[in-house]
């Protein structure tokens, strides 16, 4: 323990932790000392911050009237932030310049795909997580997030633990995530939903933790799948967020149906190569799709929004699913590269008395966004 402690200390002074193959030994070396009664503090201390939140009553999200009578409901996508919360990080853009987009956009609720925070340890995690939801917080806006695979430490028992993060994110103001089950794989499985003016449910949001790894499990896909059940009656779109795209954003070609990406090239689509963790994920991508056709008249989830490469920002369809990617704002310890602007996608909900629809665009910041190129991921005519 005290050869831990040591590297651990090293870690903690120096920017030695951004040193992978430190980080893995250190991980090695606990995980190798490490005793179920760890777990079961952290588990324990989760689930009481859990029943408290379970107090927590929020008000409900609501579409606003437009002044033509119609129903509106905006939200903006804010992907791979990447915020350490460290002084000595310089951060090219801090969250604080995340105003102009958040004033820009004008969104009623703001999703968080993931990759919020560049994780080190818990202390400065959970000041992270404040510094990078400060802007919509001060707005009153509400909002909700999954987490990617940096928020989380390499050594989640001593640092960052997304349990310990999710039970924090819970409690937050204007917050409405939510951890979910405890025990399916992950932390923050959970719908949001939203409803039309007269209190009737107008659309849902599923949100999917994809861990560190990319890996979605059976039972994740059986929760996602007993929420659509249980509106079948509904009949109201649903999107899905998450951080690591799914192996069909693969399939990806420009045509004039797609919505192109917003620089010449882009980046392929990282998916994890573990056979087993792919096969799920191939799995979820079905599912999601039988779900479109079984459980409305007119589907469930009608696109997908994840993050993670942050260069792409495009949106297709593959075969009953729109898949788009948010691109990456990267206000904090974000790779980017100075010709391609940072990036966030609004997402709009419509219904007038005639139709419903859903359109999506991409904000590109410190560019001209008046003339941004919509994308439709959903349209039904309303039966008179």
């Amino acid at each position: 323990m005290r050869v831990v402690g040591l590297l651990l200390l090293s870690l903690a002074v120096s920017d030695a932790f951004w040193m992978n193959t430190l980080a893995n030994q250190v991980a090695a070396l606990i995980k190798k000392l490490e005793l179920p009664a760890v777990n079961k503090i952290i588990d324990d201390a989760v689930k009481e911050q859990l029943a408290a939140n379970a107090l927590i009553k929020r008000p409900p999200l609501v579409a606003r009237k437009t002044a033509n009578g119609a129903q509106t409901y905006r939200i903006l996508q804010v992907p791979d932030l990447h915020y350490t919360n460290w002084d000595y990080f310089p951060c090219m853009n801090k969250p604080d310049d995340m105003k102009q987009m958040v004033d820009d956009t004008k969104p009623d609720f703001v999703a968080f795909t993931g990759d919020q925070i560049e994780s080190l340890w818990v202390q400065k995690s959970l000041a992270a997580i404040d510094t990078a939801t400060a802007v919509v917080n001060a707005r009153g806006l509400p909002w909700a997030m999954v987490f990617g695979n940096h928020d989380e430490s390499l050594i989640p028992h001593l640092f960052s633990n997304r349990k310990v993060m999710m039970a924090y994110i819970e409690s937050l103001p204007h917050s409405y995530s939510k951890y979910g089950p405890f025990d399916i794989g992950g932390a923050g499985n959970y719908e949001v939903s939203i409803q039309d003016a007269s209190a009737a449910a107008a659309m849902r949001l599923y949100f999917v933790d994809t861990n560190r790894d990319g890996s979605v499990t059976p039972a994740q896909i059986k929760h996602v799948k007993d929420l659509g059940a249980s509106h079948k009656r509904d009949n109201v779109p649903a999107l899905s967020f998450f951080h690591i795209p799914l192996p069909e954003y693969k399939d990806f070609k420009p045509t004039n149906e797609t919505q192109a990406p917003s620089a010449k090239t882009w980046h392929p689509t990282t998916a994890t190569t573990v056979s087993m963790t792919r096969l799920w994920r191939v799995w979820f991508f079905y599912r999601l799709q039988q779900w479109s056709k079984h459980y409305s008249l007119d589907g469930d989830v009608k696109a997908t929004f994840c993050g993670h490469n942050h260069m792409n920002d495009f949106c297709f369809k593959r075969g009953s699913i729109h898949l788009c990617y948010g691109g990456g704002v990267g206000y904090g310890a974000a790779y980017n590269k100075g010709n391609h602007p940072r990036t966030g996608r609004v997402i709009e909900w419509n219904r007038n008395a005639t139709d419903e629809s859903i359109e999506t665009w991409l904000y590109l910041h410190n560019k001209d966004n008046t003339r941004a190129s919509k994308y439709s991921v959903y349209h039904r005519t309303l039966q008179q």
